[in-house]
């Protein structure tokens, strides 16, 4: 007897440890096992949870939870590692509002590889605990039908709150949702990766994506940490400057702001600060002091899929806050051999499915977007990149080249050079990747002793030579000399037969040597080397047409009739810039663009824009998948007929086109356009967007279209307009008639526009201005002795 009631005693203290853990609920916990732990808001101190952001975003779940107009509600609380989402969740969970609101409260962190009996059991021990009853005998031992039996005992006709922490497969809400079909129900997830939290919300409306904090509430934060106490959270005016970089560093990151604000409470000196900061890669994976952050964070590197993990890894040799352009990082990972083949998709198409799958998962930034809400550019989170760059230098996958090389590194980010570096590098034979960031002088010679080598990405280095041993390089896939000085390129470059992409955008090449353009395996050509008033500049003249039948992207081919016949072999291509079109080209040419069933992004140029004529008007039917069009030269004086076939373009740019027939007229009922500039393309007086037209339009560019004195908008149109830019139309002298109906309108930007059009909104009493006075920002330009002068209106 004696010996059983020690046994209780044991158990009853177990399962106290269990449900007081002094560790607190720490999100992303290593656990393999679900966990029932006390909630704590690590990684904020409490006296810090009245920073702004946090408390409306507490305040808007509060409501969420509390509106009794849906019976059932899945909240998704979304967010990278360590941005607070177990916090805020906490914080929410634990609030008096919450409390006394709900009957029944239960929390459970959920693990990688969870056990749905251990979910049951644990909920129906946390809905016992929060309501101080006796957990019932016998849990441990029951079956899944009967937890589900006892589960809904509770909860039948109950008001009741679910927390499910750190969820990280989307298939455990369909594998425990009708367990909670009975009573109301709130249930709420955290979770890293976006894709997770949309599924099991109950509505997009429903996924509250919790950002980094704001720069003043960052600082706040930070200050209270690292000189809390006798400092009052004020910083020492010589620690300013190693504060701000601190600060910067962190990126927002809760997370990280009180652990690095932690371990530098303790160091007073701008010294020891500054060795902490220099040592910050090294301390994530050897200091006790930051292990618990390098944990949270690995965790999210350690769940992605095999495919992921190196073009994760490869994001960490961009330079810190540098902003990686989609189309750049999709060419690296398909020249590295990073991304695996599916049928019916292109290489290029599959990792762009990657890149988006990261950002998903919180792991890369999504930094800027393009008009239709394609990734455009991305970043990666200075101590996410900290993290990568340590799980890269142990795997001899990358470094980045800011102090002396490891043997056997495979790929090396150079960001500033110096003789040391310049001899190391040459040693490293066994080299595929080589990215240089460097400002300074670079010898590319003394690096080209690697034969295993796939990547050369030179873009913006001080360059302006490459040696002909770049064409010894038989396994090179990537060339990137965009925006280098570099002018002549070696004759052996013909030998790359390998050679996927040849990027010489914006350099001062003028001349491809014979055979270039045979290399059979080329899949994107660069040739543009500027753009002036809108146009592109092309220098470089190769003297045969590229022949590679898997070519994707030729941007910048001068026509010829060759060219424009030939061209029709390259049916794979997806984005396709040709200038210098003559007049009798024209047919020759639509006969060859409609073969390009895949072409995506269209340019053409006529060879003396403005006055030679553009013939389009056999281009019919269009190719059937164009998202973008920019024609640069003279048409009929109105739209080609294919131009209502343009079903599927996003971006329309029109050029010195000689229109005298609105064009709005043939454009108007295209679905899927968003922004449309006209850059000196219409010669009428008048321009009118009619009722329930350019429903998804979004920006609009009105350029020099030097007669147009009159715009008028019926009820309907552009009801998703944003931006609206008139630039140099100097005859419109009112604003347009029918600018108040655009109630989305967020801006109206003017440049060099007529002193009467000016007047009219100039002033509380201006005859237009109560027109205008729902957008938030009105300016006009004007450059007065080459320097720029601003009026705001708004």
């Amino acid at each position: 007897m004696q010996l059983q009631n020690i046994k209780i005693r044991i158990k009853g203290i177990s399962e106290r440890r269990t449900r007081y853990d002094v560790k607190g609920l720490e999100e992303g916990s290593s656990s393999k096992d679900v966990t029932r732990r006390s909630i704590d808001i690590s990684p904020l101190h409490k006296e810090d949870d009245d920073i702004v952001e946090l408390k409306s975003n507490k305040e808007q779940l509060i409501n969420w939870l509390k509106d009794d107009r849906a019976n059932h509600m899945e909240i998704s609380v979304c967010g990278m590692g360590g941005v607070g989402k177990t916090t805020l969740v906490a914080q929410v969970y634990k609030s008096e509002e919450i409390v006394q609101d709900f009957q029944w409260r239960a929390w459970v962190t959920v693990s990688k590889s969870y056990n749905e009996n251990d979910i049951l059991k644990c909920l129906i021990k946390e809905l016992f605990h929060e309501k101080k009853e006796m957990i019932p005998q016998g849990i441990d031992g029951m079956d899944t039908n009967r937890l589900v039996e006892k589960l809904k005992g509770c909860l039948v006709d109950q008001k009741y709150l679910i927390v499910l922490d750190d969820v990280w497969d989307v298939s455990l809400w369909s594998e425990i949702k009708d367990v909670f079909n009975t009573g109301k129900r709130r249930i709420m997830f955290t979770t890293r990766n976006s894709e997770i939290a949309t599924s099991i919300a109950s509505s997009s409306d429903r996924v509250f994506n919790i950002k980094p904090l704001h720069d003043d509430e960052a600082r706040k934060l930070f200050c209270n940490i690292a000189f809390g106490g006798d400092q009052g959270g004020i910083c020492p005016t010589e620690l300013e400057d190693l504060a701000k970089e601190t600060i910067n560093k962190c990126d927002g990151l809760p997370l990280a702001i009180v652990t690095l604000g932690g371990l530098l409470r303790t160091k007073r000196s701008a010294m020891e600060w500054n060795d902490t900061l220099k040592s910050l890669n090294w301390m994530l994976t050897n200091s006790p002091q930051l292990e618990k952050m390098s944990n949270i964070l690995m965790l999210s590197f350690h769940d992605l899929p095999h495919y992921l993990k190196n073009c994760f890894l490869y994001c960490s040799a961009f330079p810190e806050d540098y902003r990686i352009k989609r189309k750049r990082i999709i060419r690296l990972w398909v020249a590295e051999g990073f991304i695996e083949e599916r049928n019916g998709m292109t290489m290029e198409e599959i990792a762009e499915q990657y890149l988006n799958q990261l950002v998903r998962r919180n792991m890369l930034f999504d930094d800027e977007r393009n008009e239709w809400e394609r990734l455009k550019v991305c970043k990666m989170h200075d101590i996410v990149r900290e993290v990568a760059i340590s799980i890269s230098k142990k795997q001899k996958f990358c470094m980045t080249l800011e102090e002396q090389p490891t043997t056997g590194v495979r790929r090396i980010s150079v960001a500033e050079v110096n003789d040391t570096i310049q001899e190391e590098l040459g040693k490293m034979s066994r080299l595929r990747s080589l990215l240089v960031f460097a400002t300074n002088v670079f010898n590319i010679k003394t690096s080209l002793g690697f034969k295993l080598l796939r990547v050369l990405d030179l873009q913006d280095a001080p360059v302006d030579s490459i040696p002909d041993e770049v064409g010894d390089l038989f396994n090179l896939r990537f060339l990137g000399l965009r925006k280098t000085k570099v002018k002549v390129l070696p004759k052996r470059l013909k030998r790359l037969q390998n050679l996927q992409t040849l990027d010489l955008a914006y350099s001062n090449v003028e001349k491809i040597p014979n055979g270039v353009t045979k290399l059979p395996n080329l899949r994107h050509v660069f040739l543009q080397n500027s753009y002036q008033d809108g146009m592109l500049i092309v220098k470089t003249k190769p003297k045969h047409v590229w022949v590679s039948k898997e070519l994707q992207t030729l941007q910048g081919i001068s026509s010829s009739n060759e060219v424009v016949r030939q061209v029709g072999d390259l049916t794979q291509l997806r984005s396709f810039a040709i200038v210098d079109v003559r007049e009798s080209e024209g047919t020759k040419l639509c006969a060859s663009i409609k073969k390009m069933k895949f072409l995506h992004t269209l340019r053409i140029q006529a060879t003396d824009t403005g006055k030679a004529p553009l013939v389009l008007e056999t281009l019919d039917p269009p190719p059937p998948l164009l998202q973008r069009l920019s024609l640069g030269g003279r048409l009929q004086g109105i739209l080609p007929r294919w131009f209502k076939s343009l079903t599927n373009v996003k971006i329309l740019y029109l050029k010195s086109s000689g229109l005298n027939e609105d064009p709005l007229l043939s454009l108007k009922s295209l679905p899927n356009l968003v922004v449309i500039t006209l850059d000196n393309a219409y010669d009428g007086e008048e321009l009118c967007f009619q009722a329930d037209g350019f429903p998804s339009l979004k920006e609009l560019w009105f350029i020099e279209l030097s007669h147009l004195n009159q715009i008028t908008i019926e009820e309907g149109a552009m009801q998703s307009l944003k931006e609206f830019n008139l630039i140099m139309c100097k005859e419109l002298k009112t604003v347009p008639q029918g600018i108040e109906r655009l109630t989305t309108l967020q801006g109206l930007y003017l440049e060099e526009m007529a002193e009467e059009l000016l007047e009219r909104m100039r002033g509380e009493q201006a005859v237009d201005r109560q027109k205008i006075s729902h957008i938030p920002v009105v300016e006009h330009a004007v450059q007065i002795d080459g320097r720029w002068n601003f009026e705001s209106f708004s």
